[in-house]
């Protein structure tokens, strides 16, 4: 148990310190909270993993993204930046509601207020109270493709009427400014977190592709993600120090921190 502790640590802790973000101080401190939390009640789950500990960060940042009326969800991943709790998600899944209903785990569910969208790149933030059964992925964004063509890749998400999914795959293609792999993909997942076996956090899932024939059909093995390295820094840093906090709507006391790798988180 304390080998594993030391092992995903010491593993965490180095993915921050290879990080291409600019702020390798925030990212450090958010990289140690999340070590922190990670393990919590978590050591003898972690014993029967098969993920990697970017996966076990990945599964257990990820929520579930409704909007206000309920219509339809799509994917999100739990996040700290800039000192605040976010949701980076699609910016066709927030759409034009300035609010968003985020589902977590244990009946946990909290109100987030969206403070960036950008339809052009399918972008968008939500700040969000602290989710106590969820644990916050460090921000750390990749800043441009260089070296991502063939890298492995993951993300974790709610596609169609399944719980969570964790998937696996590889960067396909680099084009039209878009991120292309190869990995599943459905509807539901729409927003999810692509992360590399860094730890950095490429983008979001936006769609999958469309193969034309006598008519459309989905091709959900090639999965189009948006990359966060078109995000305009300066207003979502601004947007996020300055958003005010809504609050919970159903919270279980004393949630703990999920299990890792777990077949129920």
């Amino acid at each position: 148990m304390a080998s594993w502790k030391r092992f995903i640590g010491l593993a965490v802790a180095l993915l921050a310190l290879g990080s291409c973000t600019n702020e390798p101080t925030t990212s450090l401190a958010a990289a140690n909270d999340t070590v922190a939390q990670a393990f919590h009640e978590t050591a003898s789950v972690l014993q029967l993993s098969q993920l990697t500990p970017v996966e076990i960060i990945a599964r257990n940042a990820a929520v579930k993204v409704r909007d206000p009326f309920d219509k339809g969800h799509g994917s999100g991943t739990y996040m700290k930046m800039h000192g605040r709790y976010v949701v980076v998600t699609a910016a066709h899944v927030v759409d034009d509601f300035t609010t968003m209903v985020i589902e977590a785990r244990e009946g946990e569910v909290v109100v987030g207020t969206v403070v960036y969208r950008d339809f052009k790149v399918d972008l968008a933030i939500i700040v969000v109270p602290q989710i106590r059964s969820r644990v916050a992925a460090p921000w750390r964004p990749c800043r441009d493709n260089r070296n991502l063509l063939g890298a492995s890749v993951t993300y974790t998400g709610f596609p169609g009427e399944h719980d969570l999914l964790t998937i696996r795959g590889h960067v396909a293609a680099l084009e039209r400014e878009m991120v292309v792999t190869n990995m599943f993909g459905w509807y539901g997942a729409s927003g999810s977190g692509l992360f590399d076996q860094r730890g950095r956090f490429i983008g979001v899932v936006v769609g999958i592709d469309v193969g034309r024939w006598d008519m459309p059909i989905p091709l959900d093995s090639i999965v189009w993600v948006s990359p966060v390295w078109f995000l305009d820094s300066d207003v979502v840093k601004s947007r996020v120090k300055t958003a005010p906090l809504t609050g919970v709507i159903k919270s279980i006391p004393g949630a703990a921190a999920p299990r890792r790798g777990g077949l129920r988180d």
